[in-house]
């Protein structure tokens, strides 16, 4: 069973935030190629979210994600208190134009589910990542 302390943060950062990101490091320095593409896809969609590095409480983590939604595998992406999903249901949304739709932005002209240039800015209005930490 996992901690409720733990729990409770995770339900409350889903709550907190409309996009909220679960990934290993941060939208800054991603530490999986998985995590990466997502951060990316949200980068060329402009949109505000949450980041949450996943990597200090790891296995606490998957237990919460495991009970909430019944994935354990990270990234996940929630939009709205919801689970949309991994990396690869993000691109296909997101080259479909559906995730733009989701979270209520217009599709960019050239979709391409691939990190934007290192030299590009992060978009104004993302928060800055959140931190959960095991109790």
């Amino acid at each position: 069973m996992a901690d409720p302390a733990i729990r409770e943060q995770v339900e409350q950062a889903i709550r907190d935030n409309d996009v909220l990101l679960f990934m290993k490091g941060t939208p800054d320095a991603p530490r999986c190629g998985f995590s990466m593409r997502v951060a990316g896809v949200l980068e060329q969609l402009q949109v505000e979210y949450g980041a949450i590095d996943v990597l200090p409480a790891l296995e606490p983590l998957r237990e919460v994600t495991g009970e909430i939604s019944d994935w354990r595998t990270f990234p996940q992406l929630y939009v709205n208190g919801e689970l949309v999903g991994g990396c690869d249901i993000i691109e296909e949304m997101f080259e479909s134009g559906e995730l733009a739709d989701l979270v209520g932005v217009e599709q960019p002209q050239e979709a391409a589910a691939s990190q934007p240039p290192a030299d590009e800015q992060r978009p104004p209005g993302q928060s800055a990542p959140l931190q959960v930490e095991p109790s």
